[in-house]
């Protein structure tokens, strides 16, 4: 019996020991985690604070680029509408030109058709006949 008593008693202090050195590892390994969480905790406060900051700034720049993209748009349907509106003044007097020096050259032709039959028939005396070239096709239109 003593010799169990023995026995048993060398069991509850080797096993006394090993508790005790798995509480002091498991102390430490407690200490080194929450030194961990703690400078994790530090870690995601810094990181929020600077997302909260970028995300701000960048909201800020977003409504500014917003605004200002409105404003350039603005201004380019302005000058579209002023551009149109210029090129129809344009257009408008182009023609309006065009019409008037069509008009005058017209003229000037005919005057020049009527000087060259002048010129056939009475200085020449040859026979005369209009010009068969399609481009001349208004003197029969206006004679007409």
């Amino acid at each position: 019996m003593k010799a169990i008593y023995t026995l048993n008693e060398e069991k509850l202090k080797f096993n006394y020991e090993v508790l005790f050195e798995r509480e002091g590892v498991n102390k430490k390994m407690k200490k080194t985690l929450n030194n961990r969480k703690r400078r994790a905790k530090i870690t995601l406060g810094e990181v929020t604070k600077q997302f909260r900051i970028q995300s701000s700034t960048f909201q800020k720049q977003n409504i500014e680029l917003t605004n200002e993209y409105k404003q350039f748009t603005a201004w380019f349907k302005d000058l579209q509408k002023k551009y149109e509106r210029f090129e129809k003044s344009d257009d408008n007097r182009i023609k309006e030109v065009w019409s008037m020096n069509d008009q005058e050259a017209r003229n000037l032709v005919e005057k020049i058709m009527q000087a060259d039959k002048v010129i056939h028939l009475q200085q020449l005396s040859i026979g005369w006949k209009p010009p068969s070239d399609p481009f001349f096709s208004f003197l029969s239109e206006s004679n007409a």
